[in-house]
């Protein structure tokens, strides 16, 4: 009977093992790998190592030592690179460019931790271009990332203008566009940041509709201003935005109908 206990009781055993491994392998699909997780952190890593070194390396001033630069982009730059990644051209050294906005683009992996990132960046040198950065950059968990060569650079496309309004009127001249591009800016930025309607009380006519954002989006730049018209004009402003909340930017483009009084601008309207 001793002997029939025992056996009995080992079978049970055995039984209630087996469950459990069944019960482990099925359970190990649901669980994330180790490999999936280092990867998601190695390009987030990479991305973030891109962006702020293409904010240092494409902001420059003639008159900035080559030490002072390259110890800017020393954080970012593996150091066999560094010297090449930090020259200016000697012709660039009476010039000055800032870097106003940078926004990810893309990343593609290239093997063996590196990966080349794409990043947009809209730049004053001295008027507002933009352009398009693919950043080489080798990332380990353990090491860090750095930036390994030189940018491919490439200015974005203008895209085609898409008329504001459907009536054929006659685009407005530059020199008219230049004035109201202050009253624009100042609006958009009041419409962003603002709390109540009594922040566009100096940009918006007394009939005006509009409530502001309550301070969910900041005004980074106002990238381009198309209008048509002779009065009201039928505007559109294109400006990059950033969340408040998070810091992500974004590019929006809003219409507006302007009008015009004793030689000051105002906002009757707004669609998005």
């Amino acid at each position: 009977m001793r002997v029939l206990s025992k056996i009995l009781l080992w079978g049970l055993l055995l039984l209630s093992s087996l469950g459990a491994v069944a019960t482990l392998r099925q359970s190990e699909p649901d669980m994330p790998s180790k490999n999936l997780l280092e990867q998601i952190a190695e390009q987030q890593m990479a991305t973030e190592t891109a962006l702020y070194f293409v904010r240092e390396w494409m902001d420059w001033q003639g008159d900035e030592l080559p030490e002072a630069r390259m110890a800017r982009l020393r954080p970012y730059v593996t150091p066999e690179a560094l010297a090449r990644i930090a020259a200016l051209q000697n012709e660039l050294k009476t010039m000055r460019q800032k870097v106003m906005a940078s926004e990810f683009m893309s990343l593609s992996p290239g093997g063996a931790s590196q990966y080349t990132v794409r990043i947009r960046a809209i730049v004053l040198n001295p008027e507002r271009v933009q352009w398009e950065a693919d950043v080489p950059v080798w990332v380990q968990m353990k090491k860090g990332a750095v930036v390994t060569g030189l940018p491919l650079l490439r200015p974005v496309p203008e895209t085609s203008t898409v008329p504001v309004s459907a009536t054929g009127e006659a685009a407005v001249s530059a020199d008219h566009r230049q004035r109201m591009q202050p009253a624009i800016e100042s609006f958009l930025k009041a419409m962003c940041e603002g709390t109540d309607e009594k922040s566009l009380a100096n940009y918006v006519t007394a009939e005006a509709e509009i409530t502001p954002l309550a301070g969910r989006l900041r005004l980074v730049t106002l990238d381009k201003l198309e209008a048509v018209g002779q009065g009201p004009y039928m505007v559109t402003a294109t400006f990059t935005a950033e969340e408040a909340a998070t810091g992500y930017r974004f590019a929006q483009a809003w219409k507006l109908l302007v009008t015009e009084e004793n030689g000051k601008f105002f906002i009757s309207q707004l669609s998005a």
